[in-house]
């Protein structure tokens, strides 16, 4: 797979002074891997903890606290559910007053919040949006790179979104978190991958999600193997009748474990614990010990 980290702008920087806020959409099975800040947004940040209700929610909330701790704004939402938009809201509607508040000492009469939304793509940020403004104006998909380019729309009078590509800005992270990504529907997906994903997911999978896993595709316990990759791919080939020593029926079932996790239908999952995943992001607020 060529993906490749993008130098270019996310955005004209021309207009980064007339932004009041950033928006980062942050996937909460994996914040350290989805996040990025912008340089030219510095002290703007809004960080939204996005898919909450297919995180665990106590590791959810350590990431929230953690994040707090560090100096940042951070809320958890699902976009779906609807949940923590009305939290956001009540943020903009918050320092809209006070820009208004502002512009008032200066004698001006009308002013607008303007927000960015940024984030890797497939995060979810135009379905965050849609949700936001109450209709459905940003195109969406659980395919990457959907948004192509960048689109102003009123929330309000006096409140403006920007929304933008997703891109992936960490270049000296990108090889590594790449089987993350596409465990989590952040990159297309990618057979030579297969293996540290599939092997990625099950480091993190607990006994009752083994056993939740096993139910869901009515295989008998005696013969449900997952001991390495390659023995779960092919327990789940033979479950559905193919041929286990077939590449391409090997991939198949890959390509079906990781859509299924996607979808949640293994439970609440997070990939990250607070406190233990690196963030790289050269712009992260970070205690003055591991700075």
């Amino acid at each position: 797979m060529g993906t490749q980290p993008s130098r270019k702008p996310v955005f004209p920087p021309q207009i980064a002074p007339y932004i009041d806020v950033a928006a980062y959409l942050l996937d909460a099975r994996a914040p350290a891997a989805t996040l990025y800040l912008e340089k030219l947004l510095s002290g703007k940040e809004l960080l939204l903890l996005t898919r909450a209700g297919q995180a665990e929610a106590k590791a959810t909330t350590r990431w929230q606290q953690f994040f707090r701790e560090r100096g940042y704004t951070c809320l958890v939402i699902d976009s779906i559910k609807r949940t923590g938009i009305e939290q956001v809201l009540d943020y903009l509607a918050d320092l809209l007053r006070r820009k208004q508040a502002l512009a008032a000492n200066r004698g001006i009469v009308q002013t607008t919040l303007r927000m960015v939304a940024l984030g890797v793509p497939n995060v979810g940020k135009s379905t965050f949006l849609n949700t936001l403004i109450g209709q459905r104006r940003f195109k969406t998909g659980d395919k990457p790179g959907i948004t192509r380019g960048h689109q102003w729309v009123r929330l309000f009078d006096d409140v403006e979104i920007l929304d933008t590509p997703g891109v992936l800005r960490d270049p000296t992270q990108l090889n590594r978190r790449k089987p993350a990504w596409m465990l989590l529907n952040l990159l297309p997906y990618d057979a030579a991958l297969r293996e540290e994903a599939v092997e990625l997911l099950r480091g993190i999978l607990s006994d009752s999600i083994w056993e939740k896993l096993r139910r869901y595709y009515k295989i008998p316990a005696d013969k449900f193997a997952h001991d390495s990759w390659l023995e779960l791919l092919e327990c789940l080939a033979a479950r559905e009748g193919r041929r286990t020593d077939s590449d391409d029926e090997i991939d198949r079932a890959c390509r079906r474990l990781l859509r299924d996790f996607q979808r949640g239908r293994f439970g609440r999952i997070t990939l990250e614990q607070a406190g233990q995943a690196l963030i790289s992001s050269p712009f992260f607020n970070q205690p003055a010990d591991q700075a």
